[in-house]
């Protein structure tokens, strides 16, 4: 998965919103990051809830998957807007100059990135563990390496995609932020709701958003790299992830 993940980040450097929005390299490292912060975490929550038989009837089992699905929608995209400012920042600090054009179209592509890879892992989370207690085996052993495999390639290709798009659509970024704003309070309201997850939502965000300024520091880095040595992106997904996923498993 990194290494493939690898190869997509290779390829899409020469992309022509890759070239002329330099900015977007902070992005991989937060982004990529978020398979570990939400989508691990995810996993390990509901392992330990089917664990513990929280999710032995058909109303339990419905009610904490959509309230761990909403908790992470919730911090992927809050996560999302703040990788993007970040990026912004750290931009303007090192240049003293950005196009308002590219703020919008790094925010957009930020959050929807952040948000869609989240729900997609997230329902696939879901899934592996269902079948994994289903067949009576430990889910903890198989749902974390499946996100830590899946997660920096499903990533990278919709930063790609989407970027991509907004790029000859510039008038969907603001459209995008706007109706990703008003969903943040829909999913913190379903997260609330359940019990297990509503502690999370108030108490969980310190560690993801420190992991998400600690990787935006390696996007700083990883955007003066490329520009030296452009084949160092075949590498990055391998280099960064290899140490979260061993001690994540």
């Amino acid at each position: 998965g990194m290494v493939a993940a690898g190869m997509v980040l290779d390829h899409i450097q020469h992309w022509t919103v890759f070239l002329q929005i330099k900015e977007i390299f902070i992005l991989v490292p937060a982004l990529l990051g978020l398979k570990g912060n939400l989508e691990m975490t995810l996993a390990s929550r509901l392992s330990t809830a089917a664990n513990l038989n929280k999710m032995e009837t058909r109303s339990d089992c419905l009610a904490l998957i959509i309230g761990n699905l909403a908790l992470v929608q919730c911090q992927g995209i809050v996560v999302g807007f703040l990788a993007a400012l970040t990026s912004v920042g750290m931009s303007w600090f090192t240049n003293s100059s950005i196009q308002s054009q590219h703020v919008l179209l790094l925010c957009a592509s930020s959050v929807v990135t952040a948000s869609l890879a989240s729900f997609v892992l997230g329902l696939v989370m879901v899934m592996v563990i269902l079948l994994s207690r289903r067949c009576s085996i430990n889910p903890d052993n198989i749902a974390t390496p499946i996100a830590a495999s899946l997660g920096d390639l499903t990533t990278l290709s919709l930063l790609a995609w989407i970027s991509s798009l907004l790029w000859t659509e510039p008038w969907l970024s603001l459209f995008i932020i706007v109706a990703y704003l008003l969903l943040i309070p829909c999913c913190a309201w379903l997260s609330f709701r359940c019990q297990d997850t509503k502690q999370v939502l108030f108490t969980g965000w310190f560690p993801v958003l420190a992991a998400m300024l600690i990787s935006s520091g390696g996007g700083l880095i990883l955007n003066f790299a490329i520009g030296k040595f452009p084949g160092i992106a075949v590498f990055q997904p391998v280099m960064n992830g290899a140490g979260g996923n061993l001690v994540a498993v």
